[in-house]
């Protein structure tokens, strides 16, 4: 369920791109300093824009760092990266989604690349803990209840998907302030987003080799695929109205390309998809005025 938070880059003027390689880049080398290189294993664009945006909502608390670095993705060209306070925090969670994650994978169908995962990671999860201990502990109960539901065949889009939108939520309560309630919206609905849209992206694969997945009766309909879209656009819709309560200044439109229009880049229904660039690239969002 990782790699769905996407930049439409096709949408995005070149000096934002820029920026938003910037950010990835810093992701990636904090990443490497603070758990090594099995660390940036786990780098994924879910939690770059969760960087993103906290650097952003928090801009005049944490001073951003910058710089050019060789890394071993890139030993011979110097990459621009940039990070903040708030990026050491997006690492540690990237690593501890990962290692439970990959705990989740290798209790429930005993996978090798799963428990190889948890070997690589596990010295840096004590750590993490105590850092962090109400996010490590919403990511591991989250997902063995979502286990649960997936070994029960549960076929509640809502329910299942409530789990990974709760997980999230509680990635994206970086402090207890005065901007909680609408962060705890984002991951979320976001969260809620993800897990659906994977679930649908899998339904084909999952049907041939009889994988769990949680719309096999909700495709039963003959007019599933509108009906989802239209459940997923109510999420998005909550998700930016809690969004464009932030006053997220910096990079402003880097988020809300990642949210109007990158997110739904993996819909597995191309209408959606044409249909979502060309709104992104509308004026009327609000507060783009």
């Amino acid at each position: 369920m990782f790699g769905y938070v996407l930049v439409n880059q096709k949408a995005l003027a070149q000096p934002a791109f820029d920026r938003y390689r910037q950010s990835y880049c810093g992701l990636c080398r904090r990443l490497g300093e603070l758990h090594g290189l099995r660390g940036r294993m786990t780098l994924s664009y879910d939690l770059t824009f969760l960087d993103i945006l906290l650097c952003s909502l928090y801009e005049d608390e944490v001073p951003e760092q910058s710089g050019l670095n060789r890394c071993p993705a890139h030993p011979f060209k110097p990459q621009a990266w940039r990070s903040a306070t708030p990026t050491d925090y997006c690492a540690d969670m990237s690593v501890a989604l990962h290692y439970y994650s990959a705990q989740d994978k290798w209790q429930d169908d005993r996978s090798l690349v799963g428990r190889t995962l948890m070997a690589l990671l596990e010295k840096r999860l004590p750590e993490i803990r105590r850092r962090w201990p109400m996010q490590c502990e919403a990511i591991r109960t989250e997902l063995a209840e979502l286990n649960r539901l997936e070994a029960e065949n549960c076929q509640q889009p809502d329910v299942v998907s409530a789990c990974f939108g709760r997980l999230m939520a509680a990635l994206f309560l970086y402090k207890q302030d005065h901007w909680s309630r609408e962060l705890e919206t984002i991951g979320m609905t976001l969260g809620q987003f993800i897990y659906l849209l994977d679930a649908a992206d899998d339904l084909e694969k999952d049907q041939k080799k009889h994988h769990y997945n949680p719309l096999y009766q909700y495709s039963e309909a003959p007019d599933w695929k509108e009906a989802l879209q239209e459940s997923l656009q109510g999420m998005m819709a909550q998700c930016t109205a809690a969004f464009e309560v932030l006053p997220c200044v910096a990079d402003g439109d880097i988020l809300r390309n990642i949210l109007y229009s990158g997110v739904w880049s993996r819909w597995p229904f191309p209408a959606q998809q044409e249909e979502s660039e060309k709104e992104d690239t509308d004026s009327s969002h609000p507060n783009q005025d």
